[in-house]
């Protein structure tokens, strides 16, 4: 496949909108074009027009997984963006459109690979096996629908092909990092039950308000105390409260109050413990008379963490240089992936986190660099064959 063809793939994913939904139609057009290269794929629907679809290849017992997710953020004004986020535009080197960076570029560059490596009759010496996901922006809904499928748990390395590379708008040049662990995640919510009133009698009501914020300044110097625990890899935690609201109306006494709160975990400080100690927390503050407070788990994702001595994290770094031109950079990053879902299900399975986008991910503008995105299929090829021969991984 030549580069005009390559990147008329990516051309016709940018055009099919899929911000949040309509999933299905791009991998329909995926499921199309794998076909017209004699490989098979399957959808799996998860909700009405949002599917997965996945892509098996190879035989053997040494199976390497591959992930990149479909839905992209919403557009945004268009009056922020120089060309139509739908089309893609090339201008300067760089090809702009929603999700080329996050994370169509890296997806079409996997599929792309797959296409060559059937249609060059590349002997695999293994099993591939894409899993292209939908719903992964908002909650990573595609992933967890999969789960269950026997599709993770004999994974024996899983790439993810999200944005990791650091743009230089000032050189035009970017840098190449491979990402070997990532935080989890906690979202929770406490709520605060009291009593509404006139509130000219507030004596005779339980403000909710008043009790959440009581609670606020407790969870404030418990994770102003754990923030100073230092993961070795990971770094320390990152807590945000996120949204506030309570009350009805002005001249009541609110009955409720909802604090919502996100937390980058680590593996020092993981959701768990951080639950277990709010929760003492709240069982404490409730013994005071009208105070009334609950904790709900909205999502709890675990840390991601994969060692440098791993041979998926090797080959990357051997052949990193190869494609790039540059050594690979080994870095964590607090931001969550697909993977941190699928390490439910396979928790054994060695994570590399390494794609052609860029930090102009979910910016007005997004774009890709025209030559990270080819250079990154070349790599691919070279990161699934010499992974999948275990002659060459025992070699290094």
């Amino acid at each position: 496949m030549n580069n005009v063809e390559r990147i008329s793939i990516l051309e016709k994913s940018i055009s099919i909108k899929t911000d949040g939904h309509n999933e299905q139609e791009l991998a329909e057009y995926f499921k199309k074009i794998l076909k017209d290269h004699n490989i098979e794929s399957t959808e799996i629907p998860f909700a009405t027009g949002r599917s997965n679809l996945i892509v098996s290849m190879g035989h053997g017992d040494r199976i390497l997984g591959l992930t990149g997710h479909m839905d992209t953020v919403n557009i945004g004004p268009l009056s922020d963006w120089k060309s139509d986020p739908l089309v893609l535009t090339d201008m300067d080197g760089k090809l702009f459109g929603r999700g080329t960076s996050d994370m169509k570029g890296g997806l079409v560059a996997l599929i792309i690979a797959l296409i060559e490596i059937k249609d060059e009759g590349i002997d695999l010496g293994g099993q591939i096996r894409l899993l292209a996901t939908g719903g992964e922006e908002k909650g990573q809904l595609g992933s967890a629908s999969l789960l269950g499928h026997q599709l993770i748990s004999d994974l024996d390395a899983l790439i993810v092909a999200e944005p990791s590379r650091l743009s230089n708008p000032k050189s035009g040049k970017s840098t190449q990092f491979a990402i070997f662990g990532q935080n989890g995640v906690l979202d929770f919510e406490i709520i605060s039950k009291g009593k509404s009133a006139h509130s000219s009698m507030p004596e005779l009501g339980i403000n909710a308000i008043d009790n959440l914020q009581e609670y606020m300044n407790q969870q404030k110097n418990y994770f102003d105390h754990m923030v100073q625990i230092n993961d070795s890899v990971l770094g320390k935690i990152i807590p945000v409260n996120s949204i506030i609201s309570g009350g009805e109306q002005i001249n009541s006494v609110p009955s409720y109050a909802k604090l919502t709160t996100k937390v980058r975990t680590t593996t020092m400080v993981n959701a768990n413990r951080i639950i277990s100690d709010l929760e003492d927390i709240i069982s404490e503050m409730n013994k005071v008379a009208d105070m009334n407070l609950e904790l709900n788990v909205l999502r709890q994702l675990d840390p991601v963490v994969t060692s440098k001595d791993s041979s998926i994290i090797k080959l990357v770094s051997l052949y990193g240089p190869e494609f790039f031109k540059q050594k690979i950079t080994l870095r964590t990053v607090a931001g969550t992936t697909d993977a941190a879902t699928f390490i439910s299900e396979n928790d054994g399975m060695d994570i590399v986190q390494i794609g052609p986008g860029n930090d102009s991910s979910h910016m007005a503008n997004e774009y890709i660099f025209k030559q990270d995105f080819i250079d990154y299929i070349e790599f691919i090829k070279k990161i699934i064959v010499s992974y999948l021969n275990d002659e060459l991984v025992k070699d290094i």
